[in-house]
């Protein structure tokens, strides 16, 4: 009588030989703007998301006895978005795949989809910080405003980002009556040419303007008061990183500035999860379900720095 064995899954001799041969490429693996605090979460239940705001009030100057009431009203305005949906399946064959890989890649892959994710953080509270945003009264349809219209500012370093840049990105909040209190702490998205410029500036490596160490470790962590997080970026123009989370261009770039809590965001994961395949013999789909969006607070905790790639 012939022998057999139910559900197999690695072979005699793969076990003999076992080792665990992933390797995992390099990448981003963690969110960089959730660690440095420039996001603010919403409650994640809904997939429309509403933030009431109430705009400032200025007093009215009087100067006679027993004065009318001066009556004005208070801005309030809210702003809203709609979760974008991102999916993906991968299926693995219970045989050949183990067979291959030496291991069951479940995990593996769960821990990919997972890395997946974390950019999706960036990459949406990037896109909220440059994009426009909904706005309107509680009790009337919301309108587009785009982020200059909201009170983003642009600053102009194609020429080189300097002490000069980062300057005026202090210049341009104290402008815009954003409190010390409110920016410091604020994180510049860049990328590794920004940051090659930035290590080139002695106000930003000598010990008489700032403390650390940063010629050691070769990576600026602080430009001014501001914090530095480093994303991929192409040079030399054109594109050549793929699915960059900075904008970018022919021949610039679009580095972002935010205050804490600059970006709300709301999200949710529907599925992360392993089921047999419904269609294939023998086989596993491993699936990630997963909601998001975000939008700028404010305008004026945004800004813009324009570099040439």
């Amino acid at each position: 009588m012939p022998s057999y064995t139910s559900s197999p899954s690695i072979d005699q001799a793969a076990k003999l030989n076992f080792q665990d041969s992933f390797y995992e490429l390099a990448q981003q693996s963690k969110s960089k703007l959730v660690s440095g605090g420039a996001i603010r979460f919403l409650p994640s239940a809904g997939k429309t998301n509403n933030m009431a705001r109430i705009g400032r009030v200025e007093l009215s100057e009087v100067n006679t006895r027993n004065p009318d009431k001066q009556y004005g009203d208070y801005a309030l305005d809210n702003r809203q978005f709609t979760k974008r949906r991102f999916t993906k399946t991968i299926q693995i064959d219970a045989k050949y795949d183990i067979n291959e890989l030496l291991k069951d890649p479940s995990s593996d892959i769960l821990k990919q989809l997972d890395n997946a994710k974390e950019r999706v953080i960036d990459r949406i509270a990037i896109a909220a910080a440059v994009g426009p945003v909904l706005v309107g009264a509680p009790d009337a349809a919301p309108t587009t405003v785009s982020a200059a219209s909201d009170g983003v500012l642009t600053i102009d370093g194609t020429a080189g980002v300097t002490y000069t840049t980062i300057q005026k990105i202090t210049e341009n909040f104290i402008n815009n009556d954003v409190p010390y209190s409110s920016f410091s702490g604020s994180i510049i998205a860049f990328t590794g040419k920004e940051n090659t410029a930035i290590m080139s500036d002695d106000k930003f490596i000598r010990n008489d303007y700032i403390s650390g160490m940063p010629v050691e470790k070769g990576v600026a962590d602080k430009a001014g008061v501001y914090r530095v997080v480093l994303f991929a970026g192409s040079v030399n123009g054109g594109v050549q990183v793929a699915n960059p989370i900075l904008p970018e261009g022919t021949t610039t770039r679009t580095c972002v500035v935010l205050a804490p809590q600059s970006i709300a965001m709301a999200m949710e994961v529907g599925e992360v999860g392993i089921e047999k395949s419904a269609t294939k013999v023998n086989s596993y789909d491993i699936t990630i379900d997963f909601w998001i969006n975000a939008m700028r607070v404010e305008g004026v905790l945004v800004q813009l720095i324009t570099t040439t790639m």
